[in-house]
């Protein structure tokens, strides 16, 4: 079977996966994954991708993240190279560390956003051998496993730095606290059976996981990509797919039920608001890093730099904003269907 191929935009959402080469372990000792995990939080601030969860396993890694800059292979590419070259010299074993391509598949939708999280934390419970396991010593992997994310997302260790927790939103209770006492339940409901629902959408495509209608516009776009698929081995979707700055600012303003004049004179007033404007603006519309610092009224890109960091605090502390740019996202889709039946009429 040929290999998929993989689609690359800003703001797309992965889940990679990679395994060692020949399926041979690729962690030997507790010092590999920290070295792994250092180099991950090096690629994260490099190519500014977004982490929303991930498990290290003895011969594979899963991630889910997000590329605003729509950069995963430049991402992967450091990171996995920078550990295949770590490794060989730490344990002398020449060739490959990882196994041929990552495996890269498109995420889109709340359901499987959160259904893919499940899934990547019950990993260390779903492995071979584990089958014959009462739920409760498997409780017990699960909540010791030391490189994953789950702990931090299922309230049973303090949020680590390099992750994003706006997802635990999805689970609609009143506070941080419950809602990742909530997602420890849902994750935890799960330990003596299969998620089939889950399973069954991640065969049904190669390249997407998500509702019918995401996964025919991933399909169409790689299939009308022949050419560029044959010179790269990937598909860019182009800039048209983005929306104008103008566009995604005044949209960004409205979620967020603010004035976008104030946005640009008046921004040290509103706070982490202003913030998020600038985050959504730079990930999600057409414009550089530079013109959106000039639309929005500041003197340098080092300055947006700092407020985009402030503003993807807010978004994984703050449940309010975390629905907004879900609401942000809702309206920008439809407005870019529209686009697109314009262009083909």
């Amino acid at each position: 079977m040929a290999r998929p191929w993989r689609v690359r935009y800003a703001g797309a959402k992965y889940h990679l996966t990679v395994r060692g080469n020949g399926r041979a372990a690729v962690f030997l000792e507790p010092g590999d994954y920290e070295r792994f995990l250092e180099q991950l939080d090096a690629a994260l601030e490099a190519d500014g991708v977004v982490l929303y969860a991930y498990v290290l396993m003895p011969n594979h890694y899963h991630l889910f993240v997000e590329t605003p800059a729509g950069n995963v292979h430049r991402f992967m590419q450091r990171l996995n190279t920078a550990y295949g070259m770590y490794f060989r010299f730490k344990h002398g074993r020449p060739g490959h560390c990882f196994q041929g391509r990552y495996g890269a598949k498109l995420v889109a939708g709340d359901r499987y956003i959160l259904g893919l999280t499940r899934y990547i934390h019950l990993n260390p419970v779903k492995v071979k051998g584990m089958e014959p396991t009462s739920s409760d010593d498997k409780r017990d992997v699960l909540r010791g496993r030391l490189y994953s994310s789950y702990c931090g997302y299922a309230d049973l260790a303090e949020p680590e730095p390099r992750m994003d927790y706006r997802w635990l939103a999805i689970m609609g209770r009143r506070s941080d606290r419950e809602n990742r006492r909530a997602y420890r339940s849902f994750v935890e409901s799960m330990l003596g059976k299969e998620d089939t629902f889950l399973l069954d959408e991640i065969g049904k495509s190669r390249y997407a996981i998500g509702d019918e209608q995401f996964r025919a516009e991933t399909e169409q776009a790689v299939m009308k990509s022949w050419p560029e698929r044959a010179k790269t081995g990937d598909v860019d979707w182009p800039a048209e797919r983005r929306l104008a700055l103008e566009t995604v600012a005044g949209e960004a303003a409205g979620v967020l039920g603010v004035v976008l004049s104030d946005v640009r004179v008046n921004g040290h007033r509103l706070g982490d608001r202003k913030a998020l404007v600038v985050e959504w603006c730079c990930r999600l519309s057409d414009a550089s890093q530079r013109a959106v610092a000039s639309h929005l009224g500041y003197g340098s890109e080092s300055a947006v730099g700092k407020a985009r960091k402030r503003a993807q605090a807010a978004l994984a502390q703050e449940p309010e904003f975390a629905e907004a740019e879900r609401e942000l996202l809702r309206r920008l889709s439809a407005l870019q269907r529209v686009k697109g039946d314009n262009h083909a009429s």
